[in-house]
């Protein structure tokens, strides 16, 4: 169904393309790509090709389960079609996925980010499914907009989402039991003010560091743009060619970070030391061992809550505000970084195009796939219908609550080459919180760096 020129490309040049560092390459020319080859076609039901889609993806713990469900339910409604659930670990992700989009026999589906999504388009390495989308008669308005929005690149679609872009930022969790247990009213804090008094009152440092943390509010580049958004900030002008994020209102927002960090934390490496289970999520980390009173994370975390800690009392809002700046709400992004997608890469035999499409199709579009695997994580949908299903309640009693931050989410127009600026910026935060610059001074040269690309990118579109 779709037209497609594919065209051979090594390693080598996709890494350049991508823009990965000379060492993320390095990583990526020595990292595995998908287990093995695809299995052999013609073996399945009878009047159709027996297909294997390999299925590259980040869902890994307790939803492993809900995956093989997914593709044991799928394989029934598809007897030709053979779902290999390939997870990988968030370590060195996108150098591994890089590696495996360059390799002579990649993934059939591969899950990617928002950025890389648009930044994969624009180089022609994934393909545009509106031929797939239209030849299935498929109606995109079921999802929200702003979801399904993320997707296009230059009046092409590429994927459908799964989960939701927004859900992301826009979240506060508060730890009750721990506000119960010293004699204090739980309250959810609101304002930059709030959260720095209810931070000092229960955090609690020694000599080897953090022992109980009131609140990290981060050290790297989400965390900063999590913050700006919510101090009446943006990354980009609104036509997408100028920076904006070393903006006044960006400065504040960076120095605000570091001041917290030293001031009440005792600095970065404390934060650091006492995050030491990793990103991938474990019963270890202290969120589910009374140790941390307040926790900024995505829609995720309710899955996680159910799986480590389901008899933990909490209650939650949306990300505080800068009550210093009159101009400032409450804002989670939606599609900046983890707008998660399923592309299908150019280098996929087009024999494979159709069934390729059906399982991203299942895990996105589909109430008995996408929805399904949502709501048993108590995780919002792109899917408008799944949302208004009373049964979230009962995996999620506060629902109304996520619904909500869901409304305060904005969403975020990024450039293809967003992943580069993104490194800048994450160095010049790094700077930053190290005290090896100011944050004005960080923030004014990675915006001289970003402008450079952003200049760069537009010379080149005619």
């Amino acid at each position: 169904m779709s037209h497609i020129t594919k065209r051979g490309i090594s390693r080598r040049e996709l890494l350049r393309l991508i823009g990965v560092t000379t060492t993320g390459a390095a990583l990526a020319a020595c990292a595995p790509v998908a287990t093995g080859p695809a299995a052999e076609e013609g073996t399945g039901a009878p009047g159709a090709e027996r297909v294997t889609i390999r299925f590259w993806n980040h869902w890994l713990a307790g939803r492993v389960e809900l995956m093989d469900q997914i593709i044991a339910n799928f394989e029934e409604e598809y007897p030709h079609i053979h779902v290999e659930n390939l997870t990988q670990p968030w370590e060195r992700r996108q150098e591994n996925m890089f590696a495996a989009l360059a390799s002579n026999d990649p993934p059939e589906v591969v899950m990617a980010t928002r950025a890389e999504i648009l930044k994969l388009a624009h180089d022609g390495l994934i393909i545009p499914i509106n031929d797939l989308v239209e030849g299935h008669n498929l109606d995109l308005n079921v999802f929200y907009p702003s979801e399904i929005g993320n997707f296009y690149w230059q009046g092409q679609l590429y994927s459908m989402p799964m989960p939701t872009g927004g859900g992301i930022t826009s979240l506060t969790l508060i730890n009750v039991d721990m506000f119960e247990a010293a004699g204090k009213e739980p309250v959810v804090p609101t304002t930059w003010s709030e959260l720095e008094d209810v931070a000092r009152e229960f955090t609690v440092l020694d000599d080897r560091g953090i022992v109980t943390l009131g609140a990290n509010v981060g050290t790297g580049v989400g965390d900063f743009f999590a913050w700006l958004y919510c101090n009446n900030g943006r990354i980009y002008s609104d036509d997408l060619r100028q920076t904006a994020f070393n903006s006044p209102e960006g400065v504040a927002t960076l120095e605000w970070m570091v001041n917290f960090t030293n001031e009440i934390n005792g600095g970065v490496q404390n934060i650091t030391d006492f995050f030491i289970t990793g990103q991938e999520a474990n019963e270890a980390q202290p969120w589910y061992n009374d140790i941390q009173l307040i926790n900024f994370p995505n829609v995720s975390i309710f899955f996680h809550m159910q799986t480590f800690k389901p008899e933990m009392k909490w209650d939650m809002g949306l990300r505080p505000y800068n009550d210093a700046n009159p101009q400032a709400e409450s804002h989670g992004l939606s599609g900046e970084q983890f707008a998660w997608g399923y592309p299908i890469p150019t280098g996929v035999p087009e024999s494979k195009h159709e069934a390729a499409f059906l399982w991203m199709k299942k895990i996105t579009y589909d109430m008995d796939g996408g929805c399904w695997f949502m709501q048993q994580q108590g995780r919002p949908s792109p899917l408008k219908a799944c949302n208004e299903d009373p049964s979230y309640y009962d995996v999620n009693p506060k629902w109304d609550k996520v619904l909500k931050s869901l409304e305060s989410d904005v969403s975020v127009d990024i450039l293809p080459e967003h992943a580069r600026i993104r490194d800048m910026v994450d160095q010049a935060v790094q700077a930053a919180m190290f005290g090896d610059k100011t944050p004005q001074a960080a923030l004014d040269e990675a915006a001289a760096q970003a402008q450079a690309v952003i200049d760069e990118f537009w010379s080149k579109q005619g």
